[in-house]
Order: structure tokens, then C-alpha cells, then sequence
């Protein structure tokens, strides 16, 4: 069965008064969706605790959100893009110039931007997926006020699981009394799972003080749940210290339908022969969620249809997420456990769906920052050996040079962030705008793309992280203490992690190599898809920045954020403005030849680079 209906739909003019090309205005449509599968077809095998939840009629049934950009009157270009929401924000109309990052809205409030993809005739969807989401989300109130509450999922309950054990894992950068038994945050409120007892004699609290630092315990005496859903802790939780509560919980959703329900609302788009096409986008816990998409082979609907026919993952790295296990958290940050285990390459990562065939075309990119995570480049490096691995004959992997996880949220935002380094708000947008071209043009034409584009030993642009800082720290700019890195680790989450069912506290194996790319001689990296504002630079753009160094605490690198710092080699060669926007204009013009820029692109990456020089002047 699947996708059986829609309820409470709603259809809207989007962007009134805006006409679209040869296709019209568009409309947005609000729809909650119901589900119906069965847990003994084979592809719902591996959906946790999925047969625990059926009905007396043997299927499974939950329901999620459903949002859709469509060509009034349903007319268009017969290709859908399906976005993965992150943590149940739409974020906006994927690939438009113009529009605010992230936005917080209902899905017809949304500015449309340039609506690059509207203007094709695309019809763009969204369904909810994650158990945890706080729903209603983007509804406009009477007052105004958009909500940050999202589309999500309402996931069936297993029956007959005993209480078990959970971690929930916090870091705050700003001390707090209490904290909720979920990752929910100043922005984002997630449902929490309860502990079984608030007296529980057996629950753990440890605190570390760098990210792969050995935790210590807390006692016992110093800490306790406030009610069954926050924690409290004698002189409360210190900024930038790592907290892990391990306890038990009665509450078991069956995590996992969320990866059921973004295959089958596709599908469901796709039955009627509307669409001869069918993408993927996902940002940072949206693209890990593609990448687990694949690595359990969803691509595949319960009749056997192929589902995706491209998938673009962004800012994701060699990581997948708590999105199928027992007592799985999608909203965790930094999620260290299910989400960390191998496979990480490419090729394995595909295995499974190979073996079912409807592979599709992959792009997946990466910032700078997630290389200095030190998960990115396990993408196409071997996990034990640090040894380049060829690529995926389906797939190609794409360094973003310089750049770090937040983009181009503004700098004044970035500022707030408690970082050592200025910091940069490279704007990576016009890149994926013609990757995805090039993507859709491989899937849907058969057009070979670029070649990858990663720091490889075999032509000397792959290095260590210490010889990357080792340099900048001879410059006298701040850096992390390098035993204070983050670092992938084997894990060991117990005998029936294979099932879905982890051991807490998890046991940390073996570091996996961390491979960045190499630094020329101003300090920017000669790996990847360069920027004309990094490929002719004016300052040395990083995908690091460390914390601001607070005392008694080692500093280790911030969250998602690079930095902007002077050149290594002293200040850039230009005789003029003229000069570098000439130079900036040909380096924006090479991209292009080589298809990752749009020509209709050029004149805003070459208005990025002259903002950048003309800081460095005034500075």
C-alpha cells in the first residue's frame, strides 16, 4: 500500500502576481499524508521494531506532513525535486538568488528569490520525516509571527519493548540550570524521551571537556531529573563542557518510518506518470539522512519502482544519523554512535541499493569544515589505510574550498558565535546551482559531469590537520590545541547494534585518519571547487576556527564555523580594484568552462570577491 490519501488539504496562489516563464504562476499545497505499509514486504525489511507496531490488520500506519510548490493547474517541466527538511524547517525554494538563508515561514510567505527552479517549470516537495519535530510548523499566526515548529512525522509505537536504555548528548555555550532529555535548543524544541524513573539509581552523567576527551563521571548526589523530562545539575551545566545522561525510557517510536515516508510520498507523487524525473536534496542532517537513504536501499518502493533518480547531499560528510534504531534521535547535532558507523566510502555506502539496482546519480559536497571534522574526506579515502579510493562509477564528490558549514549566513550572525578568528560568509550557492545542473543533465541525459573534485595524497593536495595549523600558528593567528580535535572513532554500540538495538554507553575503538587539504603559500587550500573570492584571494579562507580560549579548558575547534584570516605571504599583488576585478571576472569565467558556475552567476561571485578586497583595504 504506502501513501493510501491525503487529508486537510489546502491549495494557495504562491508569490501572487508572479508569472513563471512559459509555466505559469505556481501554488502551494498543505496536505497532511497517510501512510499504510506492510512490515513483511521486503522493502520494509530493516525498518526497526516496524513489525511491532502493526495494526490487527497486519500494517503499519502513521501519517506526516505534506508540502508542495506546483505549476497552477499542474502543468510543468515533468521533474520533481524532493527536499528533505531539516529538522522540519523547509528552508526555503532550493537554488533561488535573492532569498533570506533558512527561512521560517509557511510555505506560501516564502520568498521565491530569482525561483531558478520555478521558472523551469520543477514542482518542488517537502515531507515531514523526523518523529521528534514539534509540528505545525511555518504556519503564519494572526499576528504575523512565523513559528519555528516544522513539518513532521506522527510515528506508530512499538508494542511489548521493556524499558531501555538512551543517551542524550548536550554541549551549551552559555551555563544553564536545567536541560530538556532531548537535543532542543534556544531555536528548536524536540520532543523529549521521558525517563522511566526519576529516582533511577543506575542512570550515568558525564562531562568532558573537549569533544574526543574521556569522560568523567558526575555524581550521582550532584544531579537528577527534574520531572521526567529535564535534568538538573548542582551549580548547573557549564558553557562549552560535553555532557552525556545515559538512562532508561519507556517511550519507543518506530524512528525508522520517517525514511518510509519520504520514499513513499515520492513514489505516490510519481504514480500517475506526472513526472518522468525525480531528485533529492538534502543540507547537513538532511543530506545524512540521504546518505542512510541509500545505504538501506529505500530507492526502492514496495511494487519495485525506482524512487530517485539524482540525489545531491550537502555538508553531510562520510556521517549518516539516528534515523533508524530503537530510541533513535534524528535531532541530535553531533550524533556519536549509529551515525558513525562505517560503511563511510562511496561505493560502500551504495552497496546495498547496487544490489537492488535504481542507484542513483550522487553528487555529494562538502565544505571545508567537514573535512576538519574529520569525516569528510572518508567519503573517498580508505577508512583504514587514509589511501585515495577511486570513484563511484554513479557518483562524484565535490570539495567547496574554504568554505565552512554555515555558508553564507550573514557575518553578523557568525559574530555572535563565540569563535577566536573572524569569520567569512562565503556564499556557496551559485556552485550548487550548476552542480545540480549538471547532476539533473547526467541523470536525466546521460552527460558525464565534472570529475570529483577532493584533496588526494596522488597529487599532493590532501595533508594532515597538524601540518595545515602548524603553518598558520607560525603566523601568530589563533588555533586549536591539536589534542583537542575532533575524531572519528570505530564504535562499539554491543551485540544487537546489527538489529537496531544499542548498547549505552558505547565503547570507542580505533581514530580513523583525518585527511584536510593542503595550504599554498597565502594559506588557502588547492583542493576543490574554488570561489573566484578564494581561487584569487585576498585574505586565507579556512573551514576551522577554533573556540575563543576560555580558562582551564582546552580550545578546541568551533562548530561549523571557518575563518578569515591575512595571507600568509603578506598582502595580495594587485595593482588596483581594475586589476583584481579582472582577475576575479576570469577565475568566475573558468568555472563556468568547467561547469560548476552559471554564466547568468558570474556577476554575483565577482560582486563577493570585490566586497572582500574592499574589506581588506579599508582593514
Amino acid at each position: 500500500m504506502a501513501l493510501t490519501g491525503l487529508r486537510n488539504e489546502s491549495v494557495r496562489p504562491f508569490a501572487e502576481g508572479r508569472v513563471w516563464g512559459p509555466h505559469g504562476s505556481y501554488e502551494a499545497v498543505s496536505a497532511v499524508a497517510d501512510f499504510a505499509v506492510d512490515p513483511r514486504a521486503a522493502a520494509n525489511h530493516g525498518i526497526v521494531d516496524l513489525e511491532r507496531a502493526a495494526d490487527p490488520d497486519g500494517l503499519v500506519r502513521f501519517d506526516a506532513d505534506l508540502r508542495l510548490l506546483r505549476p497552477s493547474g499542474r502543468a510543468g517541466n515533468g521533474r520533481l525535486l524532493f527536499v528533505v527538511a531539516n529538522r522540519g524547517l523547509l528552508g526555503g525554494v532550493p537554488f533561488s538568488a535573492g532569498t533570506p538563508l533558512m527561512q521560517i515561514a509557511a510555505l506560501d510567505a516564502l520568498d521565491p528569490g530569482d525561483g531558478f527552479l520555478l521558472a523551469q517549470g520543477w514542482t518542488i516537495a517537502w515531507c515531514g520525516w523526523q518523529w521528534d519535530v514539534t509540528r505545525g510548523a511555518g504556519e503564519t499566526s494572526a499576528t504575523g509571527v512565523a513559528s519555528a515548529a516544522g513539518i513532521g512525522l506522527r510515528a506508530p509505537t512499538a508494542a511489548g519493548v521493556e524499558p531501555g536504555r538512551i543517551r542524550v548528548e548536550f554541549r551549551p555555550d552559555t551555563n544553564q540550570d536545567t536541560h530538556a532529555l532531548s537535543d532542543s535548543s534556544l531555536f528548536f524544541t524536540f520532543t523529549e524521551y521521558p525517563t522511566a524513573d526519576i529516582d533511577d539509581p543506575e542512570a550515568v552523567l558525564t562531562e568532558q571537556l573537549a569533544p574526543d576527551a574521556p569522560p568523567r563521571p558526575i555524581g550521582r548526589e550532584r544531579w537528577r531529573f527534574v520531572d521526567e523530562r529535564t535534568v538538573a545539575l548542582d551549580g548547573g551545566f557549564q558553557a562549552f563542557h560535553w555532557y552525556t545522561l545515559t538512562y532508561r525510557t519507556s517511550l519507543c517510536p518506530v524512528v525508522g518510518t520517517g525514511l518510509l515516508a519520504v520514499r513513499d510520498a515520492v513514489s505516490w507523487l510519481r504514480r500517475d506518470g506526472s513526472f518522468t524525473h525525480a531528485f533529492g536534496y538534502g543540507v547537513s542532517q538532511s543530506g545524512r539522512f540521504l546518505r542512510q537513504f541509500l545505504h538501506e536501499g529505500r530507492n526502492v518502493d514496495e511494487d519495485g519502482a525506482p524512487v530517485l533518480d539524482g540525489v545531491l547531499a550537502h555538508i553531510a560528510g562520510g556521517r549518516r544519523g539516528e534515523f533508524n534504531h530503537r530510541y533513535a534521535q534524528p535531532s541530535l547535532t553531533h550524533p556519536l554512535g549509529f551515525a558513525n558507523l562505517p560503511p563511510y566510502d562511496t561505493t560502500r555506502l551504495l552497496e546495498p541499493q547496487r544490489s537492488l539496482g535504481a542507484v542513483p546519480k550522487l553528487f555529494l559536497t562538502n565544505s571545508s569544515w567537514e573535512y576538519w571534522r574529520g569525516d569528510g574526506a572518508l567519503v573517498h579515502i580508505d577508512p583504514d589505510t587514509g589511501d585515495d579510493l577511486p570513484d563511484d562509477p554513479d557518483a562524484r564528490a565535490y570539495l567547496l574550498a574554504g568554505t565552512d558549514h554555515f555558508g553564507a549566513m550573514p557575518t553578523a550572525l557568525k559574530e555572535l558565535m563565540p569563535a577566536a578568528n573572524p569569520v567569512h560568509a562565503l556564499d556557496v550557492d551559485p556552485i550548487l546551482r550548476a552542480l545540480f545542473v549538471a547532476l539533473v543533465q547526467w541523470a536525466c541525459d546521460g552527460t558525464e559531469p565534472p570529475l570529483s573534485e577532493v584533496p588526494r595524497h596522488a597529487d599532493g593536495t590532501a595533508t594532515t590537520r597538524t601540518a595545515v595549523l602548524e603553518r598558520f600558528a607560525a603566523s601568530g593567528v589563533a588555533v586549536p590545541d591539536l589534542d583537542a580535535l575532533n575524531i572519528t572513532r570505530d564504535v562499539d554500540l554491543g551485540p544487537q547494534a546489527a538489529a537496531g538495538v544499542g548498547r549505552w554507553p558505547l565503547r570507542l575503538g580505533a581514530a580513523r585518519p583525518a585527511v584536510v587539504p593542503a595550504i599554498d603559500a597565502g594559506g588557502n587550500e588547492i583542493a576543490g571547487v574554488a570561489l573566484p573570492a578564494v581561487a584569487v584571494p585576498v585574505a586565507a579562507y579556512t573551514g576551522w576556527n577554533p573556540r575563543r580560549s576560555v580558562p582551564g579548558l582546552p580550545t578546541p575547534l568551533y562548530e561549523f564555523l571557518g575563518s578569515r584570516l591575512p595571507l600568509l605571504t603578506g598582502p595580495p599583488p594587485f595593482a588596483s580594484r581594475d586589476d583584481y576585478e579582472t582577475a576575479v571576472r576570469a577565475a568566475a569565467e573558468r568555472l563556468v568552462a568547467a561547469r560548476f558556475l552559471l554564466a547568468e552567476d558570474i556577476e554575483a561571485t565577482v560582486r563577493e570577491a570585490i566586497a572582500a578586497y574592499d574589506r581588506a583595504a579599508a582593514t
